[in-house]
């Protein structure tokens, strides 16, 4: 028994000896940038050859002046809108589209033959993401939506239904572009999230609501989704991070765009910090707003999804019972 025992400790320390690299990374590149972007949003920090940074008490200054500076900026809510509206217009049909073909794809009754191709072809949209292939193909979609809504209005139109092509002007705007392409490339990571969450429910569970006679769609109201809560928390959480801090895919259509409709909270952070004036201590204040923006939603979307409402109330109920035995009741 002591052999066994020391055995364990002595590969134990080995368990820490592996981890230091990650550690040592961690706090290079991940803690080190993170505790700046805390000081410098306290500083005054601006212009390219300015490495001093001034804490803005001893400069006079109230020490949450960037932070007042970015709640006054125009600019800043619009960016804030922005990064709203494309979330939800985006997160919303590619979850609808990466549920439903997941569900597809691992439903016993339907038999889909080739599963593993189409898993790798959904995916592969993701992979391809900031490539020259990528943005051919983001480019393809994009002119058939346009074509499709040109075309469409001028049937209509003849047809006697008064839909002229101003009324699907929005088909080829800069917005619906980015929600396009934002579907096309991310949707196959939720996709392949989704697939995971439901091969991990008992197959025992889709075989009693089978016999129950539930049908699909019973069946994945009331028996996937429930029982995926924690993977839909983990799936919510990434597309909150990807949808509300989109960078790439606005970026790429900003040179189409002439009103700055496509500004979003990461391309209002690079326009302060890279941006003509280099104010990276602004740049700094807006990242911790947009940190405490995830931090809000993401416990909001915990409460909804993992909170579980009975085991609340069962706690309530013992603390109602202690109290009323120490009153005596």
């Amino acid at each position: 028994m002591r052999n066994k025992n020391h055995i364990e400790r002595h590969y134990t320390k080995w368990g820490y000896f592996f981890i230091i690299p990650f550690v040592v990374a961690f706090l290079i590149f991940h803690f080190w940038p993170l505790f700046n972007t805390f000081y410098y949003s306290f500083t005054y920090l601006k212009h390219a050859g300015n490495t001093n940074p001034e804490f803005l008490p001893t400069r006079g200054d109230s020490l949450f002046k960037n932070f007042k500076e970015i709640f006054k900026a125009k600019s800043f809510y619009s960016a804030l809108k922005n990064s709203f509206f494309f979330f939800l217009a985006s997160t919303i049909p590619e979850w609808i589209l990466a549920f439903w073909l997941a569900v597809m794809m691992t439903d016993r009754r339907m038999h889909i033959k080739g599963r593993f191709i189409f898993k790798t072809a959904f995916f592969l949209p993701k992979l391809m993401a900031g490539s020259v292939v990528g943005i051919n193909i983001i480019s393809t979609v994009i002119n058939f939506a346009g074509n499709f809504g040109f075309f469409t209005s001028a049937a209509f139109s003849m047809n006697g239904f008064g839909i002229t092509p101003d009324d699907l002007k929005f088909l080829t705007s800069v917005q619906f572009f980015i929600i396009v392409a934002s579907i096309f490339l991310h949707f196959g990571i939720t996709f392949i999230y989704a697939v995971a969450g439901i091969t991990g429910i008992p197959v025992e569970t889709f075989e009693a609501a089978e016999i129950d006679g539930a049908n699909r769609i019973q069946t994945f109201f009331r028996i996937t989704l429930p029982c995926m809560k924690p993977m839909l928390f983990f799936i919510a959480v990434v597309s909150i991070v990807d949808g509300l801090g989109m960078y790439d895919v606005p970026s790429l259509f900003g040179r189409f765009d002439t009103t700055r409709a496509n500004l979003t909270l990461m391309m209002y952070m690079e326009n302060q910090a890279f941006q003509g004036s280099y104010a990276y201590d602004k740049a700094s204040a807006a990242s911790l707003v947009m940190l405490g923006i995830y931090i809000i939603v993401a416990v909001i979307v915990y409460f909804l999804l993992l909170r579980d409402k009975d085991e609340l109330a069962l706690k309530r109920q013992r603390r109602q019972e202690l109290r009323d035995l120490k009153r005596g009741i």
